[in-house]
């Protein structure tokens, strides 16, 4: 719900209270997220069905997330953070929710340049961030958080730059790491030529790829259209039964 929040009495915040008429106080609702278990017979369980975990934290979780040995990673807006602070700026977290014991920790997120546009990776087993800026020659600065302690919440930074020779295409977004720990950049929209670039920061290469038929019958469209790129997708055709 929306609720006045102090400062000008125009301004509002969205957090999940509410409010009682009686006594005039808000009341905060209780953190709960759903999950699901597919197959299993478990107490307490439907098979494959839905039960609710407490979760300790108000937050609004983002697009982005990522799973790592069995822990999930994703990005949201901070919003018991949001409403104690009582100002204009929009906080971020970190949350790692652990598949196995069900128990859910938090990660401030700060250190990220923009939170919404940050690239969650698999940095070597660890949980990376990368955020795409460019510097005052138009080059890529790809700057690569690492986190290396959840509870001591330290990270690991490394800045890398691309001259704009090496990446002639202007407008470009991180899909994110391989396997092999290259990173991969790809054109946000269709286009002839279209390239994929694919970054490696152990050895300072950088390999373009042109991927033939991408903006083949652009004449058709009015604009260039946005492009949705994945590594290591992998298809399996095999139904959940």
């Amino acid at each position: 719900m929306w609720i006045p929040k102090e400062g000008p009495a125009n301004e509002f915040r969205k957090v999940r209270r509410i409010y009682n008429p009686s006594t005039g106080q808000y009341k905060t609702l209780p953190k709960l997220k759903r999950i699901l278990r597919l197959g299993t017979r478990k107490k307490g369980w439907r098979k494959n069905g839905w039960r609710q975990v407490n979760c300790s934290l108000t937050h609004e979780p983002l697009w982005e997330w990522i799973c790592i040995n069995g822990v999930v990673y994703y990005l949201a807006e901070d919003e018991d953070k949001m409403y104690n602070a009582r100002d204009d700026q929009t906080y971020y977290a970190i949350v790692c929710f652990d598949v196995r014991s069900e128990k859910f920790k938090f990660v401030d997120a700060d250190c990220f340049l923009e939170p919404p546009t940050t690239k969650l990776i698999n940095y070597k087993g660890k949980l990376g961030g990368i955020d795409l800026t460019y510097d005052d020659n138009d080059a890529i600065k790809l700057c690569v958080w690492v986190l290396e302690d959840v509870e001591k919440q330290e990270w690991s930074k490394y800045v890398y730059t691309l001259p704009e020779s090496q990446v002639p295409v202007y407008n470009v977004f991180v899909v994110g790491m391989t396997a092999t720990g290259e990173i991969v950049l790809s054109a946000k929209q269709t286009s002839r030529p279209f390239y994929v670039f694919y970054y490696n920061p152990e050895k300072n290469t950088l390999q373009s790829v042109e991927i033939r038929g991408v903006g083949e019958h652009q004449e058709a469209f009015d604009s260039d259209r946005r492009v949705y790129a994945f590594v290591d997708y992998v298809v399996d055709s095999k139904f959940i039964t």
